[in-house]
């Protein structure tokens, strides 16, 4: 008699049951690394893409993030020492508002769109926020131990307008945009373990003469791994 090699519906079912305990265990993990990996990603380009404008704006007028006078105001002009008037002239801007956006799941304010700031949209699909009232002045000029001025603090979020519109951090919570600021404790890595660390969408950098750079913990740490 001719035996028949095959698996039972037992055996498959246990299989299948096995296979669904597995995923349901990795595939968290595999998204959130993911999204991590995007945000860092973003990140990088974003300093990359904001360094290069103003060092091409150094270059051929002679102005850079140090060299910010003017507010930008809601009605801002490329032709002035602006922070728009930078972005304007030498990145690929899409639009730009002010004010204050709608509500994303009750975590505060929108990227760009927190009252007071003025953002500007970049055909990439990132922003850039800042209050209107931003320009170099006070703290803002005030030099650091590398001899560069501490730069003027904006707000870079890596997908704009889309979610989740959280300021990664190394303080283990979820911050909204509005609702606190991430630790600048000068050793990330110590700082940002694994069980502290958030990156999400939103980061602090520095606009600083001819660079840009990370700014808090979470900033650097997603920068520099």
């Amino acid at each position: 008699m001719m035996k028949k090699n095959g698996f039972t519906l037992a055996e498959v079912l246990i299989t299948l049951a096995i296979i669904g305990v597995v995923a349901t265990m990795t595939l968290p993990a595999l998204m959130t690394n993911t999204a991590e990996q995007q945000a860092k990603t973003g990140l990088k380009k974003g300093i990359n893409t904001l360094t290069e404008a103003a060092q091409m704006n150094q270059a051929i007028d002679g102005f850079d993030w140090g060299s910010v006078t003017v507010q930008s105001g809601t009605t801002p002009s490329p032709d002035t020492q602006s922070i728009y008037g930078l972005l304007a002239k030498r990145t690929s801007v899409d639009y730009s508002k002010s004010g204050t956006g709608k509500l994303p799941e009750g975590k505060g304010s929108a990227p760009a769109v927190v009252q007071g700031n003025y953002t500007v949209f970049f055909r990439d699909g990132s922003a850039i926020s800042f209050p209107t009232n931003l320009y170099m002045t006070g703290n803002s000029a005030t030099v650091q131990q590398d001899g560069l001025v501490y730069g003027l603090p904006v707000l870079y979020d890596t997908n704009g307008e889309k979610g989740p519109n959280i300021l990664s951090n190394c303080s283990g919570n979820t911050l909204g945009p509005t609702s606190g600021k991430d630790s600048t404790a000068a050793n990330a890595t110590t700082q940002c373990a694994s069980k502290n660390r958030v990156i999400k969408d939103q980061f602090g950098v520095r606009l600083r003469g001819g660079y840009v750079v990370p700014n808090g913990a979470a900033a650097r740490w997603a920068y520099e791994n």
